[in-house]
C-alpha cells in the first residue's frame, strides 16, 4: 500500500503545485494534483481492473486558513483517449464549489472554501474514448482532501 501524504501547496514542486487562480474576484491559490491513467488489461484498480490510476499526492490536506482551488490534471503521459468529465464529492458542509472542466477534459478545478475541519471523498469521473469494454462506462478515480484550517487568532475553529 502507497504511503499517505499530507500535503500543503508548495510552490517548488510540480506535485502539490501552487499559482494563483481567478475565483470570485480574488485571487485565490491553486493546488495542482497530478492523475496518471493507464488501460493495463486487468490487474488495475479501477474499472474493473481495467485501468489503474494514482494521484500525487495521492492524500491531500489543505492547511491553509483561506480557500483554495483544487486542481486535478493529468500529467503529460497519459493518453489523449482519457478525458475527465465530471466530479462527485462527499461534502456535507458546502466546502467543494461545482466543478469546472478545462483543456478538452485534461484538467478540472474546485473552489474549496477550507472553513471546515472536514474529510471530502471525490471521484474524478473519466471516460475512455477507445474502450471496448461493455461494463464500464465511466472510470472511478478516488483521491482523498482532508480540510484542517489553521487557527487565526481571534477566528474560531469550526467544528
Amino acid at each position: 500500500m502507497a504511503s499517505k501524504k499530507d500535503a500543503a501547496p508548495d510552490k517548488g514542486s510540480k506535485q502539490g503545485k501552487t499559482k494563483k487562480g481567478k475565483g470570485k474576484g480574488e485571487d485565490v491559490p491553486v493546488l495542482s494534483i497530478q492523475l496518471t491513467l493507464a488501460h493495463v488489461g486487468f490487474g488495475g484498480n479501477a474499472g474493473k481492473g481495467h485501468y489503474f490510476y494514482s494521484f500525487s499526492p495521492d492524500v491531500v490536506t489543505v492547511q491553509t486558513s483561506t480557500p483554495i482551488t483544487l486542481e486535478y490534471v493529468f500529467e503529460e503521459e497519459v493518453s489523449s483517449r482519457f478525458q475527465i468529465v465530471n466530479v462527485l464529492n462527499s461534502d456535507a458542509y458546502k466546502q467543494i464549489g461545482a466543478p469546472e472542466i478545462l483543456d478538452d477534459g485534461r484538467r478540472v478545478r474546485m473552489r474549496n472554501q477550507n472553513s471546515v475541519s472536514t474529510l471530502i471523498f471525490f471521484t474524478v469521473l473519466v471516460r475512455d474514448s477507445l474502450s471496448a469494454y461493455n461494463d464500464v462506462d465511466l472510470i472511478s478515480c478516488d483521491p482523498q482532501v482532508g480540510n484542517d484550517p489553521q487557527v487565526i487568532p481571534g477566528r474560531k475553529k469550526r467544528a
